[in-house]
């Protein structure tokens, strides 16, 4: 509220177009992404980023804005144009600030985001490996934001199926944060999150499962029960109550967590269909196969409209689809549907990546059984 009444402050005594009211408008833009409000917080930002190119503006605050309203696209899922701010912004830091300066690092760093979103992983590591070079120089490697970048990096590697890469960047990152920031800060929360997704597709539960708890107890206290990263973890803990087989338990997780992400982000976002697709997992492992594959096909239909048909999510979700589909003795839509998934996935991650080679085993198991 301090933020919003102070917005309209600068606004009221000093106008639109005075740069005194952009800044309290970035600051409450950036509050509002805090909270959640990220509809809210786009179309305040459009504002400002049009003011600012209508009255020629200096470059290097048109890039500002433009890289902050990029970060809102991404936050809601649109990330063909996040990725055109964050390139516009990019250009315009690179001509004027120079390769080395650090904007210039952030941009790319968050750049980097939006494209490991998309499945772009090798130019996201690239753009990773920049920024990190540009953050260490001038902040030195005990600063925050190299940590940031190195829990970027991390998450790459993560879903390249790098595993150890993963837990060893989360580790130094995580250790950079406790030093700068304290326990008790939302940064430190994600990347015990992180970390805890990690160490869950390594096989260790208990551990993961106490990381997501501290995590949530820290983002409860931080943030309220109704933002999105709650959300977001008790998404996480279900999944590990899935896997120690506690169903009903990892069903209220997601239930909850879903309600908070449609108020949060609105029906079709690329999130709510992570959580959508897990309660249908929990349903086909409870041998509920039609109200299975009825969320794992709403799931599908929200990822193919937010990411694209190329995207490495889609893929995910028609694997899980064919999965149902054998149990229900259906191995013919089960094939069809698994061997798009092995396409999309090889495309996206590679031949050699393990996920891609457990997909195709599938595949010939379901070729042999027809």
């Amino acid at each position: 509220e301090f933020a919003r009444a102070g917005q309209q402050i600068c606004h009221q005594l000093m106008g639109e177009d005075d740069p005194q009211t952009w800044a309290a408008a970035e600051r409450l833009i950036r509050v509002m992404r805090t909270h959640g409000e990220y509809r809210e917080a786009e179309t305040l930002c459009a504002r400002v980023l049009e003011r600012k190119i209508s009255t020629d503006a200096e470059p290097s605050s048109v890039a500002r804005t433009q890289r902050q309203l990029g970060g809102i696209l991404d936050d809601l899922g649109r990330y063909d144009a996040a990725v055109r701010c964050y390139r516009g912004a990019l250009e315009i830091q690179t001509r004027t600030l120079g390769a080395g300066h650090i904007d210039v690092a952030s941009t790319k760093d968050s750049l980097g985001v939006t494209l490991w979103r998309q499945g772009n992983y090798h130019d996201a590591i690239l753009l990773y490996d920049d920024a990190l070079q540009v953050r260490e120089s001038v902040l030195g490697s005990d600063h925050v934001l190299v940590a940031k970048t190195i829990v970027n990096r991390a998450n790459v590697y993560f879903r390249q199926g790098h595993y150890m890469r993963a837990l060893a960047d989360y580790s130094r990152a995580l250790e950079i944060e406790k030093r700068t920031l304290g326990e008790e800060h939302v940064l430190v929360a994600k990347t015990k999150n992180n970390m805890g997704e990690a160490l869950r597709v390594e096989g260790k539960l208990e551990e993961a499962l106490q990381l997501y708890q501290e995590s949530l107890v820290v983002l409860i206290k931080v943030l309220g029960a109704s933002h999105v990263l709650v959300a977001n973890t008790k998404n996480n803990i279900a999944g590990i109550y899935l896997k120690q087989g506690k169903c009903e338990e990892a069903l209220q997780c997601y239930m909850e967590a879903l309600e908070v992400k449609h108020k949060a982000l609105g029906q079709d976002h690329a999130d709510v269909a992570n959580t959508i697709e897990n309660i249908g997992v929990i349903f086909a492992q409870q041998g509920k196969h039609d109200l299975s594959l009825s969320k794992l096909q709403e799931a599908l239909d929200i990822r193919i409209m937010a990411l694209g048909a190329d995207h490495i999510d889609v893929s995910s979700t028609q694997y899980k689809m064919a999965l149902v589909y054998e149990e229900k003795g259906d191995p013919k839509t089960a094939l069809a549907l698994c061997s798009e998934s092995v396409q999309r996935a090889a495309r996206a991650m590679g031949m050699d990546h393990p996920e891609v080679a457990k997909r195709g085993a599938v595949r010939e198991r379901l070729l042999r059984s027809i």
